[in-house]
C-alpha cells in the first residue's frame, strides 16, 4: 500500500512537471507526441498546439485549459485571447468568452474573427445592441463577410427593419443563409413576389436546401398558391421524413389545398409520432368532423383545447361536434367561447342560435340569429362591392374613368369604410380630371387606413402639382413610412426635397430608391440632376 501511494504521488508530480496542472483530468490527456513535445518545450506555442488538438476534437474545456496555460506565458497575444474566447464560446460559456474576445479585439482591432465570435456570444446572451455593434465592426473590417452580413441581417430582422436588410443584402453575393434573410425582408415588406423570386433563384443553385424549400412553401401559402405550396412542401417532406416541422408544413399545405385524401393518413402518422401536438390534434379533428366521425373528432378536439384553450376555431369545431353528439350544453359552451375569443364568422352565431333554441333559451337564440343575419348582410355587401369594383376596374382598363367612378361609388354605398375602394375611386376621379373630389377620396382612404402608402403618395403628388411642397413632403414621408420598399415614393420625396434645395436630404432619398431599384430611370436621372445642382449652386 505504501509503495502504491508513493508511486501515485510520483506519477502526479511527474504529470505536473510535464504538462502542468491543467491536464490532470483523464479526458484532457493529449497524444504521446504532444506530451513529449511539452516535456521538451512547455512554452506558449506548444500549449497552443495542444489547445488546437483538443479544439479539433470538440474537447472544448480541455482546449480552454491549454489556452489559459499558453496565455500564462504570453498574455499579450491577440490570437491566444481569441482562441481562448472561441473555446469558451464553443464550450457553451458565452459569458466567459466575452472578456478574452474583447481583449483580443483591443490588441488587434482589425482582425475579423474575434468580432464575429464576440457578436455571436453577445447574441446568445440577448445583449442585442452590443451584438449589433460587433456585427457593424466586423462589416467595417470585411464588408463581404457572409457571417457578418447574416448576423447583422438577423438583428435587423428582429427589429423589423426590413428596408435596412434589403439595403444591406442587395449588393451581396447571396449564400443560403443570406438568401433566407433577404427573402424574409421582402416578406416583411409584403413584397411576396420578390421573396418568391429570391427563394426560387436560391433553390436553383441549392435544390436540396430545406430552409429555402420550407420558406418558399410558406411564401406560396401567403400568396394563396396552395397547390404550389403542397408541391414544394411535399418534396421537402419526402426528402426529410424525420423532420417534424417539415411534415407539419406539408400537412398544412395539404389541408389548405383541400387534399384530404393525402392529408388524413399523414396526420394519423404524425399523431403517432407526436400525440400531444396541438396542430396535429386540431387538423385531425377537423378532418374527422368533415368525414362524420364525430366521436374521434371530439376526442382529438378536446385534447387540443386542453393544450391550448385560446384558439377560437378549435372551440367552434368542437361545438359543432358536440351538437352532433347531442350535447347542446357542451356545444353552447364552446361556441360562446369561440365568440369570446374573437370569432367573427356569421356561421358561429347561426350555430349558437340553433343550440340555444334546442336548450329553450329562445330570447338569446333570437339575438344570435339576428347577429347572423347582420353578418350575412355584411357578407352580401362585401360581395356586392366586389362585383361593382370588378366592373369599375373593367371600365378603367377600357378607358372610361367616369363609368368606373360610378361603379366605385356604388361599391362604397355597400362598404363605405373600405380604404382600397376609396383609393380606386380617387384613381378614377384623377383620370376624369375631378381633382377636388379625388383629394376628398384620398383623405377618406387615409383616414380609414393611415398605412395606405399609395394614397399618401398620390396626395403628395397633388400637393406638389399645386405648389404645396410642405404638404407634398409630408405625404411622401408618410408613404415611405408605411411602405419602406415603395421606390416611386422615395423618388417623389427626393424630387420634392430637391425643389426645396435640400440637396443632402434629397440625395439620401434617391439613394434609398436606387438601393431598391438600381435601374430605376427616374431615380438615376434625379441623382445626376442633384449632383449637377450641388456642383453648381
Amino acid at each position: 500500500m505504501f509503495i502504491h501511494s508513493m508511486f501515485s504521488r510520483t506519477a502526479i508530480v511527474l504529470s505536473l512537471a510535464l504538462f502542468g496542472t491543467t491536464f490532470l483530468k483523464a479526458e484532457c490527456t493529449p497524444p504521446e507526441l504532444l506530451r513529449l513535445k511539452l516535456r521538451a518545450h512547455s512554452d506558449a506555442d506548444t500549449y497552443a498546439e495542444v489547445g488546437a488538438w483538443f479544439q479539433s476534437r470538440k474537447q472544448y474545456s480541455c482546449a480552454v485549459d491549454a489556452y489559459r496555460s499558453a496565455l500564462n506565458q504570453r498574455p499579450v497575444s491577440s490570437k491566444l485571447q481569441y482562441l481562448l474566447g472561441l473555446s469558451l464560446y464553443s464550450a457553451n460559456d458565452p459569458e466567459g468568452a466575452i472578456a478574452p474576445l474583447r481583449r483580443s479585439i483591443e490588441l488587434a482591432p482589425q482582425v475579423l474573427k474575434p468580432h464575429l465570435t464576440l457578436a455571436l456570444a453577445l447574441q446568445q446572451l440577448q445583449r442585442k445592441s452590443e451584438a449589433k455593434a460587433e456585427w457593424e465592426a466586423a462589416l467595417k473590417t470585411d464588408p463581404y463577410s457572409s457571417v457578418a452580413l447574416d448576423g447583422m441581417s438577423r438583428e435587423l430582422l428582429n427589429e423589423h427593419d426590413y428596408f435596412a436588410v434589403v439595403k444591406l443584402l442587395q449588393p451581396a453575393q447571396l449564400n443560403e443563409n443570406l438568401t433566407v434573410d433577404l427573402a424574409q425582408a421582402y416578406l416583411g415588406l409584403k413584397r411576396l413576389d420578390e421573396a418568391a423570386k429570391i427563394l426560387n433563384d436560391g433553390l436553383s443553385k441549392r435544390p436540396t436546401s430545406l430552409q429555402l424549400e420550407t420558406l418558399l412553401a410558406r411564401t406560396a401559402i401567403q400568396q394563396f398558391h396552395y397547390q404550389a405550396a403542397e408541391k414544394i412542401a411535399g418534396k421537402a417532406a419526402q426528402e426529410h421524413p424525420s423532420d417534424l416541422e417539415t411534415q407539419r408544413l406539408c400537412l398544412q399545405a395539404l389541408v389548405l389545398g383541400g387534399n384530404s385524401a393525402v392529408a388524413r393518413p399523414l396526420v394519423q402518422k404524425l399523431l403517432r409520432r407526436a400525440p400531444d401536438d396541438f396542430d396535429f390534434l386540431y387538423l385531425s379533428g377537423v378532418m374527422e368532423q368533415d368525414a362524420g366521425e364525430f366521436e374521434a373528432a371530439r376526442a382529438h378536439l378536446e385534447k387540443a383545447v386542453e393544450i391550448n384553450a385560446k384558439v377560437a376555431p378549435v372551440h367552434f369545431n368542437l361545438g359543432l361536434v358536440l351538437n352532433q353528439l347531442n350535447d347542446p350544453k357542451g356545444a353552447k359552451e364552446h361556441l360562446q367561447k369561440a365568440l369570446d375569443l374573437g370569432a367573427t364568422q356569421p356561421e358561429v352565431h347561426l350555430q349558437l342560435g340553433r343550440v340555444l333554441h334546442t336548450l329553450g333559451e329562445n330570447q338569446q337564440s333570437a339575438e344570435q340569429l339576428k347577429l347572423y343575419q347582420q353578418g350575412l348582410e355584411s357578407q352580401h355587401n362585401r360581395a356586392l362591392a366586389a362585383s361593382k369594383v370588378g366592373q369599375g376596374d373593367k371600365e378603367i382598363s377600357t378607358g372610361d374613368p367616369r363609368k368606373a367612378a360610378a361603379f366605385y361609388r356604388e361599391a362604397l354605398a355597400a362598404v363605405p369604410d373600405d380604404a382600397q375602394v376609396n383609393y380606386k375611386l380617387a384613381v378614377a376621379l384623377d383620370k376624369s380630371g375631378d381633382i377636388a373630389a379625388e383629394c376628398a377620396a384620398l383623405e377618406k382612404a387615409i383616414q380609414i387606413n393611415p398605412d395606405l402608402a399609395v394614397a399618401h403618395n398620390q396626395l403628395g403628388f397633388l400637393d406638389s402639382q399645386s405648389g404645396n411642397t410642405i404638404g407634398a413632403e409630408r405625404s411622401f414621408r408618410e408613404a415611405v413610412r408605411a411602405a419602406p420598399g415603395f421606390t416611386e415614393a422615395w423618388v417623389n420625396l427626393a424630387a420634392t426635397l430637391g425643389l426645396e434645395s435640400r440637396f443632402s436630404d434629397a440625395q439620401v432619398a434617391v439613394d434609398n430608391a436606387l438601393r431598391l431599384d438600381p435601374k430605376n430611370s427616374q431615380a438615376l436621372l434625379l441623382r445626376d440632376t442633384l449632383a449637377k445642382a450641388q456642383a453648381h449652386p
